[in-house]
């Protein structure tokens, strides 16, 4: 099933809701002033039943100047166009300004639709066929097929129908399995039912029954009912027009430019980098820092335009550009946009979205640029790859990232497989991806930073582990900091030793004499068993020089001495021997006193307590009353 939104466009008068009124039975206009102006004001909504069954929406756009937002609010999801143009007046101002926002639009089949042809005669006709030949050089609709009708006499509308459905079989299919997207356009009240939304579905499947999110609001509402011109439907799909009754909102709390989208689906932004192209005809230069209104889906929001690459922007010329808006806008990378002029309001250009969550960015900056350049001429490869390079220090899940470049996770996996291969990232988690450039310079962090430790303490085993973490692992990195640390420990980087960190292949350097004291240092403890020297004793021994309590931090280290309490070590194989004693007492026993376990290893009260407090503090043992059990 192909899905097709027609749009109409041109001239105010020219005969665009008498057309459709013509081809379809509809009329479009709904509104009194409509009726009484006899002018299109807001935007009209009608269908054509095509011959093979479907039927194509139609949306009228008004043709006045004044009502062109409303015009660029209606032809954003449209697949082809009739640009109406009167015989008897020709190309008018809002022919070529419509015609320009359809091409920025990137709209590419269309029908000149050659109208009040009973107006005048068949002379007058073939010149005003080779004048719109002319002016239509270089646009999309160069070799558009002109088609002549006349409302009154009936004539052409048949021959219309029939080019229209043979257009409709080129339009390429939409993606009915993305995340479903529908910019509003039309909010109402109907009773019995209340609040109901309409709009142009350009991506995913909606079922009644699915909850959607409200951008840029982020306001959840269940789908209650679904309608597809005129009738109830359980689906609608990519390229329909649908009216969706919502629960849980009030007519109030939606509006015309908002977005209905599947929840984590796209982004609420008011920062956005893009190409921007400038028509040829634009009346005037575009200046850094200008005023702009923002035109997007159904939505218009006002912002300044900052020029990266130039100081103004003469017609014809494009550059890449960040545009700071006033107001939040739901979109997605690779969007199409127009702008214009905030006063006098002319049509200035649009482009392509190229990053839907940027940084502020610096002018003149070449990374910048060439970053840009990237995501508007690089390949999906590519594009994927700046992002998670863009989101590494952040540690942004994939989910994440692809919400930023419009798509679903499934549709990422192809490209982050070969990331993988060609070790261009790493993936820390099932979610987290990083690049090898931020695990590059996270190695450099590292490496200085350890060396530096070094330098400062030659006889220490390494940076306390926490110490480490904390220096190097900042805000959201360090979520992941034991990811990281395994990363860099496989790589050879680092060692980690207990609660230590080193760079790899470190070793203390002793002196002859730093290693005397150490020689000394475990004797003397081995020696006096369980009534084993303090430590600030024990330090006085070393000669002139040399720091004692470092050697002693250093044994420590080395699980060559287990440190008691803050002034009290015992041999390791003195403290295996006492845990062995103690735990075969309790087993035995049942319990042990103090009394009991000083008389068992030989030694004094002083040493007895902190060793059975040190015991108590590695839950080996349990203080209950006067006695221990195990733990």
């Amino acid at each position: 099933m192909k899905n097709i939104i027609i749009g109409t466009a041109g001239h105010i008068d020219h005969g665009k809701t008498a057309l459709i009124r013509a081809l379809t039975g509809i009329e479009t206009d709904r509104l009194k002033e409509e009726k009484k102006r006899g002018i299109t004001i807001d935007l009209g909504f009608a269908y054509l039943d095509l011959p093979d069954g479907e039927r194509a929406g139609i949306i009228d756009v008004p043709g006045h100047e004044k009502f062109i937002k409303n015009m660029l609010a209606g032809v954003g999801g449209i697949d082809m166009v009739l640009l109406v143009i009167a015989a008897d007046e020709g190309i008018m101002p809002q022919t070529e300004e419509h015609l320009n926002i359809l091409s920025i639009l990137q709209i590419k089949k269309g029908i000149i639709v050659l109208t009040k042809t009973d107006l005048v005669d068949e002379d007058w006709l073939d010149m005003i066929q080779e004048d719109i030949r002319s002016h239509m050089k270089e646009t999309f609709l160069e070799d558009a097929l002109i088609v002549p009708v006349s409302v009154v006499e009936g004539m052409g509308l048949e021959y219309l129908k029939q080019e229209i459905y043979k257009m409709a079989q080129a339009v390429e299919l939409k993606d009915i399995r993305a995340a479903v997207r529908i910019p509003v356009d039309r909010v109402f009240t109907v009773d019995g039912f209340g609040t109901v939304i309409t709009g142009t579905q350009v991506e995913g499947t909606l079922t009644v029954g699915d909850v959607l999110n409200i951008y840029p609001h982020e306001r959840l509402s269940k789908v209650k009912n679904i309608q597809m011109h005129g009738k109830n439907v359980e689906k609608s799909y990519a390229g329909q027009r649908v009216a969706i009754n919502l629960s849980n909102v009030k007519t109030e709390d939606i509006h015309r430019g908002d977005v209905l989208a599947q929840q984590d689906s796209i982004q609420v932004t008011m920062l956005l980098d893009v190409k921007l192209n400038l028509l040829k005809s634009v009346p005037r230069a575009l200046k850094n820092r200008a005023r702009i209104r923002f035109h997007h889906g159904t939505s218009e929001v006002l912002g300044r335009v900052i020029l990266l690459e130039e100081d103004s922007l003469k017609a014809g010329e494009s550059t890449y550009a960040q545009l700071r808006l006033e107001e939040e806008v739901a979109l997605k990378t690779g969007d199409h946009y127009v702008l214009r002029f905030y006063s006098p309001v002319d049509t200035i250009g649009g482009g392509i979205v190229l990053d839907a969550n940027p940084y502020k960015h610096k002018r003149f900056r070449d990374d910048v640029l060439e970053a840009l350049y990237v995501k508007e001429a690089g390949d999906f490869e590519s594009v994927l790859e700046q992002s998670i390079k863009k989101y590494s220090k952040a540690m942004k899940p994939i989910e994440f990232i692809a919400i930023q470049l419009g798509k679903t996770r499934a549709e990422l996996q192809y490209g982050l497989e070969h990331l993988l291969k060609e070790a261009i990232i790493v993936q820390l988690s099932d979610s987290i991806y990083v690049h090898i450039d931020f695990l590059d310079e996270l190695r450099q962090t590292i490496t200085t930073l350890l060396m530096q430790y070094h330098q400062k303490n030659p006889l220490r085993a390494g940076m306390g582990k926490e110490e480490f973490r904390s220096r190097v692992f900042k805000d959201e990195m360090n979520r992941l900091s034991a990811q990281l640390i395994q990363y860099f420990e496989s790589e050879k980087v680092i060692e980690v030793n207990q609660n230590r960190v080193a760079l790899a292949g470190f070793e203390i350097s002793f002196t002859n004499e730093e290693k005397k004291c150490l020689i000394l240092f475990e004797a003397q403890y081995f020696e006096s068993a369980f009534m084993p020297p303090y430590i600030d004793e024990i330090t006085k021994l070393c000669p002139k020089g040399i720091n004692g309590q470092l050697l002693i931090q250093t044994l420590i280290e080395r699980s060559v001495l287990i440190k008691i309490d803050a002034n009290i070590c015992l041999h390791q194989k003195r403290f295996e021997e006492a845990l062995h004693k103690i735990s075969a007492y309790i087993q035995e026993n049942e319990r042990m006193t103090l009394g009991e376990c000083r008389d068992m290893l030989g030694t004094s009260r002083k040493y007895a307590v902190p060793i059975l407090e040190y015991l108590d503090q590695q839950k080996i043992t349990k203080k209950i009353d006067d006695h221990r059990i195990l733990f």
